[in-house]
Formats: C-alpha cells, sequence, structure tokens
C-alpha cells in the first residue's frame, strides 16, 4: 500500500472526465478528506450535493490516481473544464 495520500490533497484521474454542471463543467478532481488503515474517504465536483462523500480502498484510489494538482487550483475552487484545449485538463 501506498503511503504517498494525505488529508487535504487534489488528486487528478488518469482519465479526466468533466462533471457537474452542462456549460460549465469542472474536471473530476478528488480530494481526500480522510484516510483510514485500508481505505480513504473523498470529496469532489463527481460527489452530488447532499450524498455521502464516497468511500474507496486505497489501492483502488491508486489505481484511479495519476498526480497531484493540489497547488495547481486557484484556492477554494475547482478546476474548470476546457473543451477549447483539453491538454489543459490533464
Amino acid at each position: 500500500m501506498s503511503n504517498k495520500f494525505s488529508v487535504g490533497q487534489v488528486w487528478r484521474a488518469k482519465k479526466p472526465a468533466p462533471t457537474g454542471e452542462f456549460l460549465r463543467p469542472l474536471v473530476n478532481d478528488r480530494v481526500i478528506i480522510w484516510i483510514g488503515v485500508e481505505t480513504l474517504q473523498f470529496d469532489g465536483p463527481s460527489v452530488g450535493l447532499g450524498q455521502h462523500y464516497r468511500k474507496v480502498t486505497i489501492e483502488a484510489f491508486e489505481k484511479w490516481a495519476a498526480r497531484e494538482v493540489t497547488n495547481e487550483l486557484p484556492e477554494g475552487e475547482w478546476q474548470r473544464w476546457d473543451n477549447a484545449d483539453r491538454s489543459k485538463n490533464k
């Protein structure tokens, strides 16, 4: 198991996808809010309002995650999906 994850980090998928509003979608990034022995819990634009935060195994999250993007995001905001230049979504 990896110990590269910590609470507060925001991670981008190996295959990013748009989520949220149709006209102004966001990248489906995930912020880690809790880490247990074998599982972690996350929030992100793909977790709908009023839904429970998702829990997955650390192994599954590691397979999904490509890179940490915490310092690339505007403070307190998610990355907007860029249809014009999709390379900006990686």
